[in-house]
């Protein structure tokens, strides 16, 4: 039945990048809407949606797997170039793979829908689609999006996260990788099958109303808000970030492009969780890498609120100051 609900809404189903076997196919929804192949000119951070179909012809085979994965070339997180450009090219690694959602199906047919956002740094991302059913069989889509920048030699990187959050359910919460400028969806961070890579990513979370941030290790108030226990989000995987609101205006904030003048804007401790955010706030902030153990420094500016009446959401500027990173370094 909902495959005779996509059709009759005008929407088309594409194949591209295909790789099926047996009774079992996965297919694109093509529309202005949605991604649906190839990009080689995606802005820096934009937002997308992709949308996908799978369905089995053999009943008595039942869909059983679906997984979202992306792969970052070279590096999802920003850094500054090193003087001998050239060893650094030839030695530059790609990231590992990152899984979106990993999730069991029962059923004939199965609709996947999701808005994310593209990388915020220059370089490619390659997602990959896979549905799976019980005998094995697989279908997999894919296309591979290209964001360009022009400043990636400044010392300093900056994005912007636009998040339309309504003041709904926990669904809502959005987790933020300030570090590379992405915005995880709690179903990829805590869903199903919880993704420790994407926890350990995780700098803070955006609590519903879209007013409030919460580092991931706090243990206030906003614990109850958050409902994490440590099954399904381990003390381990959980990043420390500290907020400090700062004096800053926006013309400050615009002003910000030194990376040292960056990481002394934040003087601590700080705070774990900002309980109402405000337009043109600048806070100064301290997050750790994936190893919990080198810290990133970093500004961030309040652009916009949800008050109820706007379709804008929050939205948030963010300035980083880059680490240098070596030839070969991992």
């Amino acid at each position: 039945m909902r495959f005779v609900l996509i059709l009759f809404s005008g929407l088309l189903l594409a194949g591209c990048g295909a790789k099926s076997s047996g009774p079992l196919a996965l297919y694109f929804i093509s529309s202005s809407r949605f991604t649906s192949g190839n990009r080689t000119s995606v802005g820096a951070a934009d937002t997308l949606a992709t949308s996908l179909y799978a369905i089995t012809s053999d009943k008595s085979n039942p869909l059983t797997h679906f997984t979202a994965t992306v792969a970052y070339s070279p590096r999802r997180e920003p850094f500054a170039y090193p003087a001998q450009l050239n060893l650094f090219f030839n030695n530059v690694g790609a990231d590992p793979e990152v899984t979106y959602l990993d999730t069991t199906l029962t059923g004939e047919d199965f609709l996947y829908t999701s808005v994310f956002g593209a990388r915020a740094t220059a370089g490619t991302e390659r997602w990959t689609f896979t549905a799976k059913d019980q005998s094995g069989n697989t279908s997999s889509r894919s296309f591979v999006l290209a964001v360009r920048r022009t400043d990636s030699l400044d010392i300093y990187h900056d994005y912007t996260f636009r998040l339309r959050v309504p003041a709904t359910t926990v669904s809502a919460r959005r987790f933020l990788d300030l570090k590379s400028g992405l915005a995880l969806p709690a179903y990829s961070v805590v869903g199903q099958v919880p993704n420790p890579t994407l926890q350990q990513l995780t700098d803070v979370i955006v609590l519903p109303d879209g007013l409030r941030l919460v580092s991931p290790d706090t243990l206030s108030q906003a614990s109850s808000l958050l409902r994490l226990n440590d099954t399904r989000w381990p003390t381990a995987n959980r990043r420390r970030t500290r907020f400090q609101l700062t004096a800053l205006t926006p013309t400050g904030f615009t002003s910000a492009r030194d990376s040292v003048a960056i990481q002394q804007a934040f003087t601590g401790p700080g705070r774990a969780y900002i309980r109402a955010l405000a337009t043109d706030q600048v806070y100064a902030f301290q997050a750790y890498r994936a190893d919990g153990i080198t810290p990133i420094y970093g500004l961030l500016r309040v652009l916009s609120v949800p008050n109820g009446t706007s379709a804008v959401g929050l939205q948030l500027q963010v300035r980083i100051a880059k680490k240098r990173r070596l030839a070969g370094e991992l």
